[in-house]
């Protein structure tokens, strides 16, 4: 035991208040000596005053007794049943309330789990709320809206406040969620769970007679690029989530109402979720909408999910930096000049800092000598870097390169060559690329090389002769038999990020097969690596098709198409208009950030937005600058409605307009708290199997968690009493006080 105290007084006063009181209890004593009262009674009386003046002086030092004590702590469980109105919905035992209380209330597994758990109940519908199993007879399902998330955060935030308050350490692992699954909120609830370490246990209302049945299965995400280059191949990633084992079923993809694609799908399993890859190649500019629907035989399964993307035929500017005239330069300078929608612009070196420049007439750049910084740079959407000297550039050069790709979100592309050992010393440049370089890179392995696709290269379109696949033919991309090189750069292996698309088929070193061909994403721009001169050879001596197409011309005109900077990179002024994902759902926040490049204003821009609603009607957006980065701002709105969103910006500057950028969100419809939305058991089962939680069956006599890791533990907690605030001092002193004038009054004294 030990003793603390906080006096009232300073202690040498209280301590003169002591000796002031025994002072006079001894005046009193002689007092009572004088008056011949009997020895003993002196005593008595001495004895239960001294007492009295120990409590009050110690009663001035408010003492505070800290006990040890020997407790069980048993770990938390937080319980939380869903109050929110769709709960009021018809189930087999009444409503779907009803019946969860009463699967609550004889439930043999929920005794099993009192006995090893503390139970914290609450209800629950847009955050939860501290209850008791006897409160939820007084409780009613009239919730407006549904967040599980929230509610489980706020939930335990609660039990840990209380538990500090207790000197307790047993935070809640698990939490049993009593609901129809109806998770009407942006928020991950899965997400959320991992963020507490808790694991999902779930407990839903016994399905009705006549309750409709969930979908097989549902497409929850694709995601796309939200701007691409006419003709150019666009990846659409659909995430679908079945919600029973299905042995076939169909993937539909429209473009502007017209179907372009028919995927079958096989071997679907209930509570994974399959990832889709779709390619497609847009033939004409503007916005396109693409559809996406899962379909059993001609019959929809659930709804279906759209994405808007922007298709423009903006010729880019490509510009090409070349130390010697290499055959690999006369052929892609064919390709580019043939090519509609890119410009070229080329300087080769011809040695003492003199350059031959090449261009195309209707290039929008024209250099007047060598790139010296990077607004010479701005202009161009593409940079190519071959057989080059950084070390011979004007100074700051290979750093104007690295911020135009990394800031300026422009792609580059570097062709491998003998000076490829020099790079080493410029870590502006190495840093950029998808491979390690070293001092051998520049030694070329010679002879007849042999390479193959890896499985990524495979999938993409980059290495393919056939036409893009009709809608019916759902047959992989034939494999093309490619010819074998002259000359390959080897590299030390490829960086983290990175993606190899082209491999040596026959030599290596310690990391395995050498990287001929590999891309990243650095920043906001796209780099290709190709560690090799020689892919000239794909034209003379590779595949074509019977109209004349070479595998040389296909590959660099995909992969220029491929590496298009998916926002607009060389105009005069950039404005940048990102929203955080493209699809949201009706009552969802949509937050929107702009960022503008640099200029020569002297003044901050300002920012002017409007929406414009799916039926036609336009509302101001209201964008707040960032206090410290006036070329930022942010703004957000709820949508109302369902259907496509366009959200325009108009960056001023010294009363004119500088800048302007559009983007498109597609909004669905999302259900509310009484349409009569069947029990979500698919959402359940994802919560429970990924956080490795459980389906509790009611009726199991020896509960769900009985195997739970976290079992209880004898710890040994203080209990701290005050005994001057707990009266205890106050009551033994009148104890004492009442002993004294009892004697005194049976005695005769008074």
């Amino acid at each position: 035991m030990t003793w603390q105290f906080f006096p009232v007084l300073h202690p040498a006063v209280i301590a003169l208040f002591g000796v002031a009181l025994l002072a006079a209890l001894m005046f009193g004593s002689r007092l009572l000596i004088q008056k011949h009262v009997p020895r003993r009674s002196i005593l008595q009386l001495g004895a239960l005053r001294i007492g009295m003046v120990v409590l009050l002086v110690l009663g001035l030092f408010q003492p505070v007794l800290s006990v040890p004590r020997t407790v069980v702590d048993s770990p938390s469980l937080l319980v939380l049943v869903d109050t929110s109105a769709s709960m009021s919905s018809p189930a087999a035992n009444g409503t779907r309330f009803e019946d969860v209380k009463q699967q609550l209330a004889n439930s043999p597994a929920m005794q099993a789990a009192a006995r090893t758990h503390s139970l914290h109940w609450f209800t629950f519908d847009r955050r939860a709320y501290p209850s008791t199993p006897a409160a939820l007879d007084q409780a009613a399902p009239r919730g407006e809206g549904t967040d599980v998330a929230t509610s489980l955060k706020s939930a335990w935030n609660y039990v840990r406040l209380l538990n500090a308050s207790r000197e307790s350490s047993a935070l809640p692992s698990r939490a049993l969620i009593v609901s129809d699954g109806q998770h009407r909120s942006s928020a991950d609830v899965v997400a959320v769970a991992k963020e507490l370490g808790l694991s999902l246990d779930v407990l839903a209302p016994t399905k009705a007679p006549d309750q409709p049945a969930t979908t097989a299965a549902e497409i929850v995400l694709v995601q796309a690029a939200q701007r691409v280059l006419i003709g150019s191949e666009t990846a659409f990633q659909v995430t679908i989530r079945p919600h029973h084992g299905l042995d076939r079923l169909s993937l539909v993809v429209e473009e502007d109402g017209q179907e372009i694609q028919r995927r079958e799908l096989t071997g679907l399993m209930a509570g994974q979720d399959q990832f889709v890859m779709i390619t497609h190649r847009p033939k004409e500019a503007g916005l396109k909408r693409y559809r996406f629907q899962l379909m059993q035989g001609e019959v929809p399964v659930d709804q279906a999910y759209a994405v808007n993307v922007q298709a423009v035929d903006d010729r880019h500017d490509v510009l090409i930096l070349e130390d010697s005239w290499r055959w690999e330069f006369k052929y892609l300078r064919r390709v580019l000049e043939d090519d509609p929608s890119f410009s070229l612009t080329a300087l080769l070196s011809r040695g003492e800092n003199a350059f031959v420049q090449f261009g195309e007439p209707e290039r929008r750049v024209k250099l007047a000598g060598f790139p010296q910084s990077r607004s010479e740079l701005d202009g161009f959407d593409t940079l190519v870097l071959g057989d080059v000297r950084p070390a011979t550039w004007p100074r700051g050069l290979a750093r104007h390169i690295y911020g135009a790709v990394t800031e300026g979100g422009k792609s580059l592309v570097v062709m491998a060559g003998t000076h490829l050992e020099e790079w080493v010393d410029t870590p502006e440049l190495t840093r950029l690329l998808p491979v390690e370089l070293t001092r051998e890179s520049g030694t070329p392995i010679s002879g007849q090389v042999e390479v193959r696709l890896t499985p990524e290269g495979r999938a993409s379109s980059w290495f393919t002769l056939t036409e893009e696949k009709s809608a019916a033919d759902i047959s992989p991309r034939a494999a093309v038999t490619l010819p074998t090189l002259e000359h390959v750069y080897p590299v030390l292996r490829k960086r983290p990020l990175a993606t190899v698309l082209l491999e040596t088929a026959g030599q290596q070193n310690a990391y395995g097969p050498l990287v001929v061909i590999a891309e990243q994403n650095v920043g906001r721009g796209r780099v290709l690596f190709i560690g090799t001169d020689t892919l000239w050879r794909w034209q003379s001596h590779g595949p074509r098709t019977d109209e004349g197409v070479t595998l040389h011309s296909t590959f660099w005109q995909h992969a220029f198409r491929a590496l298009a900077p998916t926002e607009q990179t060389s105009a005069r002024r950039q404005l940048f208009l990102r929203p955080e994902r493209t699809q949201y759902r009706v009552g969802d926040s949509v937050r929107i950030a702009t960022e503008i490049s640099a200029g020569e204003e002297t003044t901050a821009p300002t920012f002017e937005g409007t929406v414009i609603l799916p039926d036609g009607r336009r509302l101001p957006l209201s964008l707040q600058t960032h206090e410290q980065r006036s070329e930022t701002s942010s703004a957000q709105f709820e949508p109302s409605q369902s259907g496509r969103y366009r959200i325009d910006v108009t960056a001023r500057s010294e009363g004119q307009n500088v800048a302007d950028a559009s983007v498109v969100i597609e909004v669905a419809s999302r259900g509310n708290e009484t349409d009569g939305s069947p029990v979500d058991h698919a959402t359940l089962e994802r919560w429970v199997v990924a956080t490795d939680g459980r389906k509790i069956e009611p009726s199991l006599p020896d509960g769900w968690i009985g195997a739970d890791s976290r079992s209880s533990t004898t710890v040994v907690r203080r209990q701290a009493l005050d005994m001057w605030h707990n009266f205890s001092l106050i009551l033994l002193l009148c104890v004492l006080q009442a002993a004294d004038w009892t004697l005194r009054l049976f005695r005769g004294y008074v």
